[in-house]
């Protein structure tokens, strides 16, 4: 029996390892020629807690033919200079009904740049770091004067770092904050969460819910107060001043 030297055996599997590598890139649907990719970040700023990345970035690449219609069913392969990406920087990640194929950063300690690449197109983008040790949250207006069932308020939250410094980048959540069901008069926040601008301001629109105005403002007394929260911090509580007769 003829016996093959070991360094064959190693070279063949090398090529052959090779070969599978080029056929799974060679598998990617990439865009056709005259494509372009965008690249956006939300939020748009890194903020940096204790030199670490403080929340995860998502990363929309959108994938438009030559005359600016988005097309689905792109696989799109992002690197990252800085931090980790999910899915793993490298993997083909496929374009929705919308053109967007979508990936998260996190765990950077310096400002990274995204590439995000489909065929012969590619586009990169620099996301910019922050650093904010926040230390307060102010929302207002305060408290919120609910003159009909039908009122709608912009609640604003400012966040400032521990020198009185503003946060921007930073993600704020915004809910009810009430104890009482029965007086507590509901509303809905649209959005639920925003990222602070560079003002390190982020709003979000309250609706009260007129069925349930009607139910405990009319002929009666009701209460209610709502929050903004960013990790663990919580904001001054704005209180519903009942006007409604």
């Amino acid at each position: 029996m003829m016996t093959v030297p070991w360094r064959y055996l190693v070279r063949s599997a090398t090529v052959l390892l090779a070969g599978l590598a080029v056929a799974c890139q060679s598998s990617d649907v990439v865009a056709p020629d005259g494509a372009t990719i965008s690249l956006t970040a939300n939020p748009a700023t890194i903020v940096l807690t204790g030199g670490v990345q403080a929340q995860d970035v998502t990363i929309v690449a959108t994938v438009s033919n030559s005359i600016g219609v988005p097309l689905s069913g792109q696989d799109v392969r992002f690197t990252t200079t800085a931090g980790t990406l999910t899915p793993q920087a490298g993997t083909p990640v496929r374009t929705g009904g919308d053109g967007n194929a979508t990936t998260v950063l996190s765990a950077a300690r310096q400002p990274p740049t995204i590439t995000a690449k489909s065929g012969k197109a590619t586009q990169t983008l620099q996301i910019q770091t922050a650093t904010c040790t926040l230390n307060r949250i102010v929302l207002s207006p305060s408290p919120l004067l609910l003159n009909t069932c039908n009122d709608t308020f912009t609640l604003s939250a400012v966040a400032t770092d521990t020198n009185g410094a503003v946060c921007p980048g930073l993600l704020i959540t915004f809910a009810a904050s009430g104890s009482s069901s029965s007086t507590d008069v509901i509303g809905s926040l649209n959005p639920s969460s925003d990222t602070t601008d560079g003002s390190g301001v982020a709003t979000t629109l309250l609706t009260i819910s007129s069925t349930d105005c009607n139910g405990k403002c009319v002929g009666k007394t009701c209460t209610g107060s709502f929050r903004a929260t960013a990790g663990t911090t919580n904001s001054n509580d704005v209180l519903i001043s009942d006007l409604v007769n």
